[in-house]
């Protein structure tokens, strides 16, 4: 979903430039997940104020894909 390019001058520091492109994404759609539950725990607040946190564990996997996507990133460096 997400076309990354990067600057040829970035290109040719990195030692995998592949495998960053796609820790990038992994970072990017780890955000995406983790600001669904954001939206979900704003919707829950103002109509069962008490489930509010109920939807913590979208937060925690959100959490998680972006480490993985980060861990990329740092491994194609």
């Amino acid at each position: 979903m997400f076309k990354i390019e990067l600057h040829p001058q970035m290109r040719r520091e990195l030692k995998d430039p592949d495998r960053f492109i796609k820790g990038m994404e992994i970072s990017y759609w780890g955000m995406i997940i983790t600001m669904f539950g954001v939206l979900v725990m704003l919707f829950l607040y103002f109509q069962i104020p008490e489930h509010v946190l109920h939807p913590t564990w979208i937060l925690v996997i959100g959490f998680i894909i972006i480490g993985v996507g980060e861990y990329q990133k740092f491994k194609a460096r």
